[in-house]
């Protein structure tokens, strides 16, 4: 495919994603629905395009997570359950999505990530679990979440969302985005393009978040962009799967703690 063409299309569902987030802030039911009309699409637009370009059609079916994502976790507030029950329940049909996308593109495990990583590159995983901890702090302090209703203090509960925020949030998104989108990605354009595409993406994605939504969006595109590095630099995506499970951690449940027991 030419590259105008393709930067065309990447640009276009850029910006319909950022639509799809920004309406959710005012309207998160049509946000829902402009989410699904991208979702669908995608999937007409792959069908469209894998007899004459495979490449760009594999890119278009792994995209399909995004708004799939975005369509089950702003679908949450509106599910009865307790909202840590539901990051476990909305993961099945995402990761269900994923496994698919693997099997019909016929990729190894290897492919999207899930490879331990060389011993000499064990300092480059540490650093990046290392840097999940001040990363949640500072996303706190732009979002200043409250602590999860219907979540304990006590220390199996603590344990109980740590474990579901690490498999259900930490490792599903690194799942998706930067081991199958990711590789996709640079498949279809080169290295650092598809990493600047799938950071992007990943940033926009926080469009719907609680304000001040544009300075979660860079946070978000900053650490997008160093998971991708480290992804490409060490071949797998466990490490960035449990530093972005501890932000997520540190986020929804050490910070607000903390905060309930300083608050006077």
């Amino acid at each position: 495919m030419p590259r105008r063409k393709l930067s065309v299309i990447c640009a276009a569902y850029l910006l319909l994603v950022a639509c799809a987030e920004l309406l959710t802030i005012y309207n998160p039911k049509a946000g829902i629905a402009l989410h699904a009309v991208i979702l669908f699409a995608l999937l007409l637009h792959s069908g469209m395009e894998s007899d004459k370009d495979k490449n760009v059609s594999t890119f278009l079916m792994a995209l399909v997570l995004a708004p799939l994502i975005r369509i089950l976790s702003l679908s949450m507030p509106f599910i009865q359950f307790s909202k840590i029950s539901g990051f476990l329940l909305i993961s099945i049909p995402i990761f269900v999505a994923i496994f698919t996308c693997m099997w019909v593109q016929g990729l190894r495990a290897k492919d999207i990530g899930l490879y331990l990583p060389k011993l000499k590159r064990t300092p480059i995983e540490a650093g990046v679990i290392l840097l999940a901890i001040p990363i949640g702090i500072v996303e706190y302090q732009i979002l200043k979440p409250a602590l999860l209703p219907g979540l304990g203090l006590g220390a199996a509960d603590f344990i109980a969302a740590s474990l579901i925020f690490i498999a259900c949030t930490g490792f599903l998104e690194e799942l998706a985005f930067r081991g199958l989108l990711q590789y996709n990605a640079i498949k279809l354009m080169n290295k650092w393009w598809g990493i600047l595409f799938v950071s992007t993406i990943f940033g926009v994605l926080h469009v719907g978040n609680l304000s001040p939504w544009h300075l979660d969006c860079v946070l978000a595109f900053s650490v997008g962009f160093v998971f991708s590095v480290v992804r490409e630099k060490t071949g797998s995506i466990y490490g960035i799967s449990i530093s972005h499970g501890i932000i997520n951690i540190t986020l929804f449940l050490i910070a607000p703690t903390i905060a309930i027991m300083i608050s006077p």
